[in-house]
């Protein structure tokens, strides 16, 4: 018997018919939307009479990784998804890391870290347009106020993929075979569809920490090079104003051949 099978078998009745409601309601609530949505068009969803626009205003910040200085130890993947788990939220980790042979590793990281291999992050851009907040269907996408961060509200999220579909950044590796962490999640964009919370998932900035995004405060490398331990007037993951320039300057190098991003202002 597998695991699904085991909880239904052990669930009382009151869990079971919850269970199945909320199934329910999640799917009627999807079928609602791609009514809606495919009524005005599939672009735009109406909010009282006026189109939904795009932000305006970019994120308070961004997660900007650096490859050369990353030594693929997941302590951002472990960090990312423990504290989102400890919200009540989705436990997939917002940041995922990938085998590179082709990254030059910094000539500090080699000496401290002799053969370790080569790595690069990949984490959400928190994008100035905001395609993946422009589609929702049910509102699900919102800019959070005081970081500017474009977060999903899980219990909203009605599973459509929608926002994953629109993501301009799809991952390096599709089949995920270089993951440094071996799971197949069957992401394909920088959102990711957690089947336990039955809902999509990206990097929201850890918005609700005073401390800021937690990878950025736990990486090892981060903190070596606070200590001096390290020397390097860089981060392995810091987290700069969203700016036009610190965008440009992300894209540039998070964008793989064949991406949707290429060419976008």
């Amino acid at each position: 018997m597998n695991d699904d099978a085991k909880r239904s078998a052990n669930a009382s009745p009151d869990q079971t018919a919850d269970a199945s409601r909320r199934t329910f309601v999640k799917g009627a609530a999807a079928v609602g939307a791609f009514i809606a949505l495919e009524a005005i068009g599939g672009v735009t969803l109406a909010r009282g009479t006026e189109p939904r626009s795009k932000p305006t205003t970019v994120a308070e910040g961004v997660i900007f990784p650096d490859p050369a200085l990353c030594i693929g130890c997941l302590t951002c993947e472990v960090i990312c998804s423990r504290v989102h788990r400890e919200l009540g939220l989705s436990a997939i980790p917002r940041i995922r890391i990938f085998d590179d042979p082709a990254v030059t590793v910094d000539a500090e990281v080699e000496r401290a870290y002799p053969g370790r291999g080569s790595f690069h992050q990949e984490v959400c851009l928190q994008c100035p347009t905001a395609e993946c907040l422009y589609v929702c269907p049910v509102d699900a996408f919102q800019v959070e106020p005081r970081t500017m961060a474009r977060i999903i509200q899980e219990d909203v999220c009605v599973s459509c993929g929608r926002c994953a579909e629109a993501c301009p950044f799809p991952i390096s590796d599709l089949d995920e075979a270089t993951a440094t962490n071996q799971l197949t999640l069957g992401q394909q964009t920088r959102i990711t569809y957690d089947p336990a919370v039955d809902a999509f998932t990206k990097c929201d900035l850890c918005y609700w920490r005073p401390e800021g995004p937690a990878c950025v405060e736990a990486c090892p490398i981060n903190v070596r090079i606070k200590q001096g331990v390290l020397k390097s007037d860089r981060m392995c993951l810091s987290a700069p104003k969203s700016d036009p320039a610190t965008w440009d300057q992300l894209r540039a190098f998070q964008t793989f051949a064949g991406s949707p991003a290429q060419g976008k202002v």
